[in-house]
């Protein structure tokens, strides 16, 4: 009987193909090594080819890494995929999707994705992509979209996404980043530095991002960049989120659990513009009349550096700007190497406001304006000025000078023979309109061993006040310390619109104060973190988890579960590890005890009882 076995041309080297001389029109071919299958197609008008089958159709949009895969191969099907992100990358262009199959994909990082690139991978827990350098892994930009994948590997001193620190770009769409992990110790998940991109949305948003990156920072927001947060969850961590210079964050349905520190916002940013006041009002106001007129300046040179995006402008007069103020500018004439005719900048693709990155004179500033394929030469016109807007609520403000509080105080020494808990006096304010601080020494075994706060006090310069410690019971050891000054930052809650110039503004506090007409008053975004509904366990506690744990000998810290530094501020609902619920600092619900307390929550009861009481003939 004849073998029925059907036999087709084959092969038994790896990589190989057949050719199309090998293989006639309705033949197979046959790579017993790769265990591929091929055939020869003949396409009118097009050609004829050899295909893999299998291996799916070629599709323009969508680009495939499979451990398996290749870097010389196209990558447009899944049969024939590249065998690194990376390498995908330099393929992938506006609108490409890149697919990751499950698999571990060492990547010589940074990996830079170009404008509306995804990369989507195929399960969170079964794709793993690690750095083969220290430092950032990708650098992100206009409307990507990164998805179901992990980072591991070892420590890294990087962020796993941030924006391109050497070649701002324009954005008016977020990144996207949605159900990652991140592994890397001593590494920070997201990075969102705002003078490192141009435009309106210096932001990153994410949903479902859990950094356990233990001794890292979950998510590090500087000058003047946003995130919103959705399900973030931190563990371990130095810090869990930053906002410095003028960040903000808002931060829904989340977690930090371990670490050292919580939810943070450091200071302000820079000086936006500079109103002045044209009412006089008396002490104890809290609405102000400002004009907020800025003046406008005549270009006189433009030197434009195509590759790196940065311009040096100099313009007529001393212009007074300071590096990360916005300014607006038009109308400038430039000739473009290889074109015809006047090019007008800025066109409006980058928008027509830039923040100023270093002054190099009196009259000359630089900013970023964005990069060119081209060489660009100034030739006439155009004007500068700062970005004035009306006033809003984020942003903070002083009048003619900054004034402190007493923040704490640090304990040089401890002192020896003290038998009980010490007052603690700070030298008197200069104002006559300050009020000193006060605080308590806590004794243990003789010795001072912390401070607390009774009164900060007001009306401080930035030089801070003498400590002074009672005497010890015992002995001539008396403990000694350092103050710590806070700026004083008075916040605006709403604004009258801009008219002729001229802004009416209402703060939250009043302020102490007479302010007469002529004060200068600059204006500063406030370092903001926005918390609701966060969960706070177990911070201060350190950031290895074997000593973190409760079992491991972890002791959670309260007071570094939200720090608001240098005139920054969070805002937060949180639950710790006890399920205490707090709204900031001023009402704490204590689930064990069943007591409500806090500052916020004391002076509402003294402002509801004392009627009540004064009605009843009470004193």
């Amino acid at each position: 009987m004849a073998d029925p076995n059907i036999r087709i041309k084959r092969s038994a080297v790896p990589g190989k193909r057949p050719t199309v001389e090998q293989l006639p029109l309705g033949e197979l071919g046959l790579n017993t090594y790769d265990a591929e299958l091929f055939a020869r197609r003949e396409r009118t008008g097009i050609g004829t080819d050899i295909v893999r089958l299998g291996a799916g159709s070629t599709v323009t949009n969508i680009l495939y890494v499979t451990e398996d895969g290749d870097n010389s191969n196209t990558g447009k099907k899944l049969g024939d995929a590249k065998r690194t992100i990376g390498a995908a990358l330099t393929e992938a262009t506006t609108g490409t999707v890149i697919k990751v199959s499950a698999g571990t994909y060492l990547e010589d990082n940074p990996l830079e994705i170009p404008s509306q690139v995804s990369i989507v991978g195929d399960s969170l827990r079964e794709v793993s992509v690690q750095c083969q350098n220290t430092g950032d892994l990708f650098h992100v930009s206009n409307g990507n979209y990164i998805a179901e994948m992990s980072f591991t590997g070892t420590a890294n001193t990087g962020a796993m996404f941030a924006f391109n620190p050497s070649k701002p770009v324009y954005t008016n769409q977020s990144p996207y980043i949605q159900n990652c992990t991140n592994f890397i110790p001593d590494s920070i998940g997201l990075k969102i530095d705002g003078s490192k991109i141009i435009g309106p949305l210096k932001s990153m948003v994410i949903d479902s991002y859990t950094q356990y990156n233990q001794g890292g920072i979950g998510v590090s927001i500087t000058n003047e960049g946003y995130a919103q947060l959705v399900s973030l969850f931190t563990i371990c961590n130095e810090t869990a989120i930053f906002c410095g210079s003028g960040a903000a964050c808002d931060l829904t349905n989340s977690n930090s659990s371990f670490g050292n520190y919580g939810l943070v916002a450091d200071g302000v940013g820079p000086k936006k513009f500079t109103g002045i006041v044209t009412s006089a009002e008396s002490a104890n106001s809290d609405t102000f009349t400002i004009d907020l007129n800025a003046s406008t300046f005549n270009v006189l040179n433009a030197d434009f550096d195509n590759t790196t995006g940065l311009t040096t402008i100099t313009v007529d007069a001393d212009h007074n700007f300071n590096i990360g103020m916005g300014v607006t500018i038009a109308g400038l004439a430039f000739t473009c190497a290889g074109e015809a005719g006047i090019a007008t900048f800025p066109s409006g693709n980058n928008g027509y406001i830039f923040e100023v990155s270093g002054i190099t004179s009196a009259t000359a500033f630089e900013a970023y304006v964005g990069t060119s394929t081209l060489p660009h030469t100034y030739q006439s016109g155009g004007t500068v000025g700062i970005n004035t807007i009306r006033p809003f609520d984020g942003q903070v403000l002083y009048f003619e000078e900054l004034y402190y509080t007493i923040g704490g105080v640090t304990v040089s020494s401890g002192g020896t023979g003290y038998t009980s808990d010490i007052n603690i006096t700070f030298d008197d304010p200069s104002e006559s309109w300050g009020i000193p601080a006060t605080a308590v020494g806590e004794v243990k075994n003789g010795s001072v061993i912390n401070v607390e706060m009774v009164s900060n006090g007001r009306g401080y310069g930035s030089t801070p006040p003498t400590v002074t410690f009672a005497a010890p019971d015992v002995g001539i050891n008396t403990a000694t310390g350092t103050a710590q000054v806070v700026p004083t930052y008075y916040v605006i809650q709403s604004s009258t619109p801009i008219v002729s110039g001229i802004c009416t503004v209402t703060l939250t506090d009043n302020v102490p104060f007479a302010v007469g007409v002529g004060s200068t008053t600059p204006f500063f975004k406030q370092s903001r973190v926005l918390a609701s509904g966060h969960s706070l366990e177990y911070i201060g506690s350190g950031v290895t988890i074997a000593t973190a744990l409760p079992q491991g000998g972890g002791v959670p810290i309260q007071d570094q579960e939200t720090d608001s530094r240098n005139g920054g501020l969070v805002v937060f609902t949180s639950t710790d590890q006890a399920g205490n619920f707090r709204i900031g600092d001023g009402v704490v619900i204590n689930q064990q005890s069943g007591t409500i307390s806090g500052t916020f929550y004391s002076k509402s009861l003294f402002s509801t009882m004392t009627p009540f009481i004064l009605a009843l003939g009470g004193e």
